[in-house]
């Protein structure tokens, strides 16, 4: 019931934006306004699509953990699906998220939260290869190389 109040305040408040602007600048204004934000939204939103996709290309590709390029993923889509949505508040909303430095911000922000709750990593495991040698190489006499894996202490969770 909650989410469907703040739903519902959001419609009256999206439509009461474009009534005054609507009233400041005209019909047609407003409609020239609401295309032309859709236009550069979609320009903008291929852009910086492109460029989450190669980004997270980069990250698998050198075996580092993913999860800022994936939430940065995740907020062009969403400031996608609010380029959609017509009104001046979601627009507004879609093209800060569309600016890199914003959206990088709240994606690490969201990748330490799921960090935190435990359902990522912030860094990768950690392999040992080496059977004990101190040049690195593993000791003949000692058989096949010795693995160990493991991960970054978490230190919240040691206090």
């Amino acid at each position: 019931m909650p989410l469907l109040l703040a739903f519902l305040a959001y419609v009256a408040l999206e439509i009461w934006v474009l009534v005054l602007v609507g009233q400041a600048i005209g019909f047609l204004g407003l409609l020239g306004l609401l295309i032309l934000s859709a236009v550069v939204g979609a320009w903008a939103l291929k852009r910086e699509g492109r460029r989450s996709v190669t980004a997270l290309g980069r990250a698998v590709q050198n075996r580092r953990p993913a999860e800022a390029e994936v939430a940065d993923g995740m907020y062009v889509a969403l400031a996608g699906v609010l380029l959609v949505i017509p009104g001046m508040l979601s627009t507004v909303a879609a093209l800060v998220l569309l600016v890199p430095p914003v959206r990088r911000a709240l994606a690490r922000r969201a990748a330490a939260r799921a960090v935190r709750a435990g359902s990522a990593r912030m860094a990768p495991s950690v392999v040992v290869i080496g059977g004990g040698a101190p040049t690195g190489r593993p000791n003949p006499e000692q058989g096949a190389p010795m693995i160990i894996e493991g991960a970054p202490a978490d230190t919240d969770r040691d206090r």
